[in-house]
């Protein structure tokens, strides 16, 4: 059984495109049966308490940025992977600053707005890989909380001009358009995505794509396949521009992906695109969360709310906080 997110908790925000609704709650419920619970504090941020601008003494703090697959989409805020990092190291806090249906433009701004108000050690991004598709855009597919109408949500856009990033859709319209009208919005790749959801329905589908990634990588974002694309070029500016602002505290890059990455052999260039960040940015670590999960076999599935979803299953966020809490011992957040 699958869920549609109507998102009656996000209101319009003219810089960033929408924003959490503060002290929201709700039962909501799960993809395949069951219910979690959506809290958010007073100050807009997706937690069951709220944070003092200043860090507690004796505290490091770990700041998180990405779409739903940070925000915790369909899990408890306590089931999420950065309240488990704060249960397991009493000298951590981590201020969750997901936001799901974002792209990684949108995350650079929500901390240029809002998390650099916090006092902060180190900062994690986790960018899906579909987010370098986002970031062209300048609206996103939604459905419409009060009509249930399939509309479109206008966002913040940055382009590249020169080698310069330059903000375009900015104060963000405050509207939804039905989606047959558009506003910039990739049609066609809302319209790619509906026939890809169709053919993967076919009977014996998931067996050809088996069969035809042993003979080549099957790559679903051909944007990475190339270091001079253009949507890689504008996701390239936009986290050169986050790392800019982290520095000089460390900024962790953990890429997310969707499930298929387990079941057959995919192209690995998102991973060449991030190492490639790497040797360019003195404070920039990358997290590989591939072999944590591949590890698993057949049990990684689990990870995911698989077959209903594609997001992380309490069990995800439960190796998800295992792979973090390793890389910020390393960095020395915590001991």
């Amino acid at each position: 059984m699958s869920v549609v997110d109507v998102k009656p908790y996000i209101r319009h925000h003219p810089l960033i495109g929408y924003e959490y609704v503060p002290n929201y709650e709700a039962i909501l419920p799960q993809p395949g049966g069951g219910q979690y619970t959506l809290r958010i504090n007073a100050a807009g941020l997706r937690s069951n308490r709220s944070y003092a601008l200043e860090k507690p003494a004796g505290v490091k703090r770990l700041l998180v940025l990405g779409d739903s697959y940070a925000a915790g989409q369909y899990v408890s805020n306590e089931q999420r992977f950065s309240e488990l990092l704060e249960k397991r190291c009493p000298s951590l806090e981590v201020i969750n600053l997901g936001l799901e249906g974002t792209g990684t433009d949108q995350q650079l701004l929500i901390y240029q707005e809002i998390g650099q108000r916090y006092e902060h050690d180190a900062v994690l991004l986790m960018p899906f890989l579909q987010n370098i598709r986002r970031n062209v855009v300048d609206a996103r597919a939604a459905i419409d909380p009060s009509t249930g109408q399939s509309v479109f949500i206008p966002k913040p856009r940055f382009e590249l001009i020169d080698g310069r990033l330059e903000l375009r859709n900015v104060p963000v319209p405050d509207q939804r358009l039905p989606a047959r009208e558009g506003i910039g919005a990739d049609e066609a790749m809302v319209r790619g995505r509906a026939w890809k959801n169709l053919l993967a329905k076919w009977p014996g589908m998931g067996m050809i794509k088996r069969f035809v990634s042993k003979i080549k990588p099957w790559e679903p974002f051909p944007e990475y396949a190339r270091a001079d694309h253009p949507a890689w070029q504008l996701m390239r500016a936009i986290i050169l521009r986050l790392h800019e602002r982290v520095q000089p505290r460390p900024l962790l890059i953990a890429p997310v992906f969707y499930v298929s990455y387990l079941r057959q052999r995919m192209a690995r260039n998102y991973w060449q695109r991030f190492s490639e960040l790497q040797t360019e940015c003195p404070r920039l670590r990358l997290i590989d969360l591939l072999p944590k999960l591949a590890s698993m076999g057949q049990e990684a599935e689990r990870a995911f709310f698989e077959p209903h979803d594609c997001h992380y299953s309490p069990v995800g966020h439960l190796l998800l906080a295992d792979v973090v809490q390793i890389e910020i011992k390393q960095l020395g957040l915590i001991e």
